[in-house]
């Protein structure tokens, strides 16, 4: 990875979605204006108002993992931009095809099943704008857990591996 000065300025949002009140984070270039969405858990029109406030054009949607409140709205943004969905590892597909089985048991109806165009292993660089940023196998919370890290800008998307406080759960089936 290279240092913070030769990397493009990156500007981070925090998007409480759901009932659940899951962090969607959209990250972006303020060079490029270009940007991705990080774990978009559901509440579309609430994402997309976001990024149209900030003047951000949605070039990828990078998911952590495969739970309703961090995936559910990935197809959907993607149909809408026509960017790719990346993660998370592919250990988690078989949560991601039950995407909207797991919303009806919350009441969550927005949800869609998601099949990413790329998974993401221990080791691959993601890059946006200019900005690299790494990727760690991190099962635990589900199989396929994935974070995603920028050495650079001191920033880590660590999904549900660690929460405030405590580390994640590791009581879900396959966990």
């Amino acid at each position: 990875m290279t240092d913070q000065s030769s990397q493009p300025k990156l500007e981070i949002r925090i998007i409480p979605v759901t009932p659940l009140q899951q962090n969607t984070s959209m990250i972006w270039s303020t060079e490029t204006m270009e940007g991705v969405f990080i774990d978009p858990g559901g509440e579309v029109d609430k994402l997309m108002g976001a990024a149209d406030q900030f003047g951000v054009k949605i070039v990828g949607v990078w998911l952590t993992h495969g739970h309703l409140d961090h995936a559910g709205a990935a197809t959907e943004v993607s149909e809408r931009t026509g960017c790719q969905i990346i993660g998370p590892h592919e250990d988690d597909q078989w949560l991601l095809d039950e995407l909207e089985a797991q919303g009806a048991k919350y009441g969550i109806t927005d949800g869609r099943n998601v099949k990413p165009d790329r998974y993401l292993h221990d080791g691959d660089e993601l890059e946006l704008s200019g900005n690299k940023f790494g990727v760690a196998h991190c099962p635990g919370h589900t199989p396929g857990h994935v974070v995603i890290y920028n050495k650079a800008g001191a920033l880590a998307f660590v999904g549900d591996v660690l929460f405030r406080g405590s580390i994640g759960r590791t009581d879900f089936p396959r966990g």
